[in-house]
This record gives structure tokens, sequence and C-alpha cells, in this order.
């Protein structure tokens, strides 16, 4: 007989093949298994980057090859990992794109990234990461009347951090990184992301503290420009992302503030978001609302807000089914009124593996025209 994680597989698998390619990425669904912070299964309380110990065994478990997961212990694993102290990884995806506005044709779009990820223990509490990306081809910050682009380099350092935990619940950080969010989704396409200054190469230099009680989570951070801004757009300012827990693990509630100046202008942003588990399925939410000043020959004020949902289904732990909306409302003198839609698969094979497919419609309300594309991504990378 043919197991229903055989043919979850094989669904998934000849709708990878029947589509145009690009992306499908890795959700924090987590949630729905009690997990309400990113530090049970990352070095980083923040999320991303290398997974400790505890997170390779729940990687490798929750793929569809299953299993345990055992630790390399030759001689040459010893060297690489200095003895157990560093954790290191290649990771290499592979994203090819289709898409078409109203009236045009189609276009595709290839796009390999290789990226190297470490993080290394020193001793007494300190431990350094980063994360180096060279780009096959490069995804700038959108177009703004209101914004310059970020430089796009071929080889970017997006993590160059040192750590210090002085408790099991308190960490510092100090260095380049994304600002801390209230919803980490990997995608930095999403406007809740690349307007905020959150996507693409936003990486600035910042000093952050993580708090992690039973109940409540706390990131305040400051922060000044890195290196890849242009001169007029590099922002300094601070802010905090705190966070409450409700009930068993599954449901965090929470909110962020920045405050932020910079020579193009300054902005103000408070949002709210959530991340609610259901077993097998659950919602994450986030709604950001900023208000901007541009400094121009004519100063202008303006109000942008940005929404963000996505339901999700694990029907099993290798299989994440979702549907994400997302909006954008930027008020006059740049006024922009979108809405989109998301249908995103994603397939964890093995912990080296992860297959996505994603077909995505967007609406300029004001021009009145759609853009659709087919996404498809394959994620590789080496497991220590």
């Amino acid at each position: 007989m043919i197991s229903s994680r055989a043919v979850a597989l094989s669904v998934t698998l000849l709708s990878l093949l029947a589509a145009t390619p690009r992306q499908a990425l890795a959700l924090p669904t987590m949630v729905r298994l009690g997990y309400s912070e990113c530090s049970a299964c990352h070095y980083s309380p923040q999320g991303g980057g290398p997974l400790n110990l505890y997170g390779r065994g729940i990687d490798q478990a929750q793929s569809y090859r299953g299993g345990e997961y055992i630790p390399a212990t030759s001689n040459l694993a010893r060297i690489l990992t200095i003895g157990g102290r560093t954790t290191q990884e290649l990771r290499t995806v592979i994203q090819e794109q289709a898409s078409v506005v109203t009236g045009g044709s189609v276009q595709t779009r290839l796009w390999p990234r290789l990226a190297y990820r470490n993080a290394t223990e020193i001793g007494r509490g300190l431990r350094v990461a980063a994360t180096i990306t060279a780009e096959g081809a490069t995804a700038i910050r959108p177009t703004l009347s209101y914004a310059p682009l970020s430089r796009a380099p071929s080889v970017f350092v997006n993590t160059a951090l040192l750590h210090y935990r002085p408790t099991k619940t308190l960490e510092f950080a100090a260095g380049r990184d994304q600002l801390p969010s209230g919803v980490n989704v990997p995608d930095l396409g999403l406007w809740t992301k690349s307007r905020n200054r959150l996507g693409y190469y936003d990486a600035p230099s910042q000093l952050k503290m993580f708090w992690t009680g039973r109940h409540v989570h706390v990131a305040p951070f400051a922060y000044m420009p890195g290196s890849n801004e242009d001169s007029d757009d590099g922002e300094k300012g601070a802010g905090t992302v705190a966070e409450v827990v409700v009930g068993q693990d599954h449901a965090v509630l929470g909110m962020t503030v920045v405050n932020a100046t910079a020579a193009l202008g300054d902005r103000q942003m408070m949002g709210g978001h959530a991340r609610l588990g259901f077993g097998s399925w659950g919602i994450v939410a986030e709604h950001d609302f900023t208000k901007r000043t541009q400094v121009s020959a004519a100063r202008a004020s303006f109000s942008q807000s940005t929404s963000y949902g996505q339901l999700f289904w694990a029907p099993d732990d290798f299989l994440v089914i979702s549907g994400i909306a997302e909006r954008l409302h930027v008020e006059q003198p740049f006024e922009e009124r979108l809405v989109a839609g998301k249908l995103e698969i994603a397939a964890r094979l093995a912990s080296q593996a992860t297959l996505g497919i994603s077909a995505r419609i967007e609406r300029d309300q004001i021009r009145r025209r759609y853009s659709a594309s087919l996404m498809l991504q394959a994620a590789l990378k080496t497991v220590p």
C-alpha cells in the first residue's frame, strides 16, 4: 500500500515539474509545534544562520527522509569544526522566475546564489557569526521616488556579528546584520521587508539585545549606516521588538517600533504582528504603519502602510502549503496602491535539500494593471 507521505511527495514533485520555475521559501511555521522563539533551533536568537545541534536534529527528523541526525566524527570533520566549536555550511539556492505584466510578454530570470554561513563559539559566552553571499544576479531594493537604490555587489557580507551571552535568557550582539523584526520571513522581497529597510542588501551596523522570558521576548536595538548605502541614504535610529507568548507557546503577539533619521528623510514606524499555530496549521501576520518625511526642495510628509498575512497547512512535517496575501498603501505625493496573493508549496526532502514552488499575482489598483509570476526554488546545503 502506498503511504500518505509518498502520495504527498509525488503530488509535490509533479507540481514542480509541471510549473514554470522560481522560489518557495521556508517560513516561520514552527509555532504550530510550540516553538515560540527562534533560539531553540538557531544559534542566533533572531533566527537565520546555522542551526544548533538540536535544530539539526529537528531539521532531519522533519524531512521526508527522516531518521536521526548523526554528526560527522571523522578527522576532517573535527578539523573543520575546530573540535566542535564551529558550525559552518555552504548553501546553494537556484531560483528561476517566469513573469508577465498585463499586455506584455513573458520574461524569465535565473537567479543562482551561494552563501557561506558560520557560527563559532569562542568561550566565556562569546560567539562570532558571519554570512557571506555571492550573487549570480542582483536583487536590488525597488526604485522609489523617495529612496535611492542600495548598491548591489556580487559578493555581500550579510552578517558579521560578535555575540555575548552572559545568561541563558540574555544575549547581546554587535556588528552588521539585518534589523530584528516581528515576522522573520526569509523572503526579503515582501513589502513588509523591502519597504521597511529589511530586505535585499539592508545590513546596517548595530548593537542589539535579546531577552527571553517565559512569556515575554524583548529585543531593543540601535543602528547606524552599514557600508553599502549611498551617502545620503545612510540611516541611523533605534527601535524595539517586544512579544508576549499566550497559552501553551502556540500563540505569539507582538509589536515593533522604530525611529530613524537620514539625510534624505526621516521615518517613524510602528507595527503589530502575530504567529499562531494549531497542530498542522497556523497563521502568520504583520501590519506596519510608517510616517515618512522627505527632505528636499519641497519638503513632503506622507504615510505608508504594509500588510502581510499567511495561512499555512502542514499535511506532513516535511510539506508546508501556504496562502499568502500582501497589501501596500503609500499616500500622495508618492501614491501607490498594490495588493498581491500567492500560493506556495515547500517540501523538505532531506536536511540537505528543499524544493519549492509558488504562483503570485499582483494588482496595481491605481493603474489597474496585473502582473503574475511562477517561481521555482531548489536549495541545497551542507550539514556538519
